[in-house]
């Protein structure tokens, strides 16, 4: 092959290859910052209002439909803890006094690693 070619073959690849890799790392920053709900929805919804060039009344109601969604998630969660503690109950109830202990222990694990989770969680965000 003659130089003159190599080099406009390397030129090209180079040239390929950096728009390969400048999508590819555009793509992992653009999801990275999707799933920044940590630091608020308002990254998630500037994301969605810069990148499909959403109208004012396309980012109102897209932030309303969020807010909406988040309310009902925190209903969910609380909903679920209620459940959860009740289960505690009844079982509690079904145990001898030496159970008894051991599942306070055991409850006791639990919510650590519960609070363990969040904290790790919260230190990605």
């Amino acid at each position: 092959m003659e130089p003159k070619t190599k080099t406009i073959l390397f030129i090209l690849l180079s040239f390929i290859l950096g728009i390969l890799v400048g999508w590819i790392l555009e793509n992992q920053l653009s999801t990275k910052i999707q799933h920044s709900s940590g630091r608020g929805s308002h990254d998630f919804q500037k994301v969605l209002a810069e990148r499909l060039h959403l109208s004012e009344q396309q980012i109102f109601q897209v932030d309303s439909l969020l807010d909406t969604r988040k309310q009902r998630m925190e209903e969910y969660r609380k909903q679920a803890l209620a459940i959860r503690d009740t289960v505690r109950m009844e079982i509690r109830k079904l145990l001898k006094a030496d159970q008894g202990k051991l599942f306070d222990e055991f409850i006791q694990e639990m919510n650590v690693k519960e609070t363990n989770k969040k904290e790790r969680e919260a230190e990605k965000k």
